[in-house]
């Protein structure tokens, strides 16, 4: 029964895309090659488009179907203008542009530079923005014609540690969907605008993260099973669809209903993996401790420097206290001694940073001024 229920499924999705005018965007990439070999496995026409005219051929070549191939630079105005015009003489309608391209940089802020953040933002989002505004006037009368654009994993919908610049390009994107659905469905438009998110998948920029998505938990993916997923979505007009299993879209709910809580459960889960995989020193030495560590040091030096205080004090008080002047003798010093130890021990542990940040509190002549600031 399971495999009739197949066939079947199998049998519709064909007919669903035999003879449609597909473009597929960013074809020479990892996903976007295996996106256009599912659509033409389909029985679609596809325009096969990327930056690099010997990749983008070298996918063609790979594929059986009615294949015809451009260049185009995706953050290039003339690049958009000239692909319309090929696209003019290509098909007289497009039914499906896929947006496969991205620009995926995974570190801290500090270490991005300004071509890192400006490439992002202009691929992963001001490029598919053009994208949308050249095409969609053309598909938008058309009943099923999509625009789809590729995200990252759980992007849009996620703000991961160390995916700062990307999470906020696909954060944009996502929104950007979101309003233009919003205006095609007041306007009457047959057409629509898809957010398709996918699993880490099994290509060659994403094989350097694998270690870490299998230390979080998350399955690898073959090429194949995602552009598998991204033809039914397209077949059942979804207009979001985040891979990764129900945990993971639970989640992506819960960050947009309660990031504090989201914010935690990550943190406390994800948060250290993330920097251990991620943050480097300046030296590209060894990590640095966690945010959560370096709090409970600072828990603990903070309690040695209080306790050395009351040492200093109790050695202050034993001369007034009952004892033999050779106890006292003794005490004095011992607590003193004893204080010291405490003291420096508590600097050592706090280091530079912490020394600095209670040097203020402890010195008595900010202690009139801070006085007068509250008045």
């Amino acid at each position: 029964m399971h495999h009739i229920h197949f066939y079947m499924e199998e049998l519709f999705m064909k007919r669903s895309f035999e003879g449609k005018s597909v473009i597929v965007i960013g074809a020479s990439g990892g996903l976007g090659s295996s996106f256009a070999k599912a659509f033409a496995d389909k029985g679609a026409r596809l325009l096969l488009v990327g930056r690099n005219e010997e990749k983008v051929k070298k996918t063609a070549e790979q594929i059986t179907g009615d294949i015809t191939t451009a260049v185009f630079d995706i953050t290039d105005l003339q690049s958009i203008k000239e692909l319309k015009n090929i696209v003019k003489r290509w098909s007289a309608h497009i039914d499906i542009v896929v947006n496969a391209s991205g620009y995926d940089v995974r570190k801290s802020l500090a270490e991005h530079s300004y071509e890192e953040a400006k490439n992002t933002l202009d691929i992963n989002l001001l490029g598919a923005i053009l994208i949308t505004k050249a095409f969609l006037p053309h598909m938008r009368e058309q009943k099923g014609s999509t625009i789809v654009h590729i995200g990252g994993f759980a992007d849009g919908r996620l703000a991961f540690p160390y995916y700062s610049v990307d999470a906020a390009s696909r954060a944009g994107l996502f929104t950007f969907i979101e309003a233009v659905n919003r205006e095609l469905e007041l306007e009457g438009s047959q057409a629509r605008v898809a957010f398709f998110s996918p699993s880490p998948a099994d290509t060659e920029a994403e094989r350097p993260f694998h270690p870490l998505w299998r230390k979080m938990g998350v399955s690898i993916m073959p090429v194949e099973k995602v552009a598998e997923d991204l033809l039914k979505t397209i077949e059942k007009k979804k207009t979001v669809r985040i891979m990764g299993g129900m945990s993971t879209i639970l989640f992506a709910k819960l960050n947009s209903i309660s990031p504090k809580l989201a914010d935690a459960i990550m943190m406390k889960k994800y948060g250290k993996m993330l920097q251990q995989f991620f943050y480097r020193t300046e030296d590209g030495g060894q990590q640095k401790p966690s945010r959560h560590k370096r709090g409970y040091l600072r828990k603990i030096a903070v309690i040695l420097i209080i306790a050395s205080f009351i040492l200093y004090g109790l050695a202050a008080v034993v001369p007034l206290l009952p004892l033999t002047l050779s106890q006292k003798a003794a005490a004095v010093p011992a607590l003193i001694a004893i204080g010291e130890i405490v003291w420096w021990a508590g600097l050592a542990i706090a280091g530079r940073e912490v020394a600095a940040k209670y040097k203020k509190y402890l010195n008595p002549c900010t202690w009139f001024s801070c006085k007068r600031k509250t008045i």
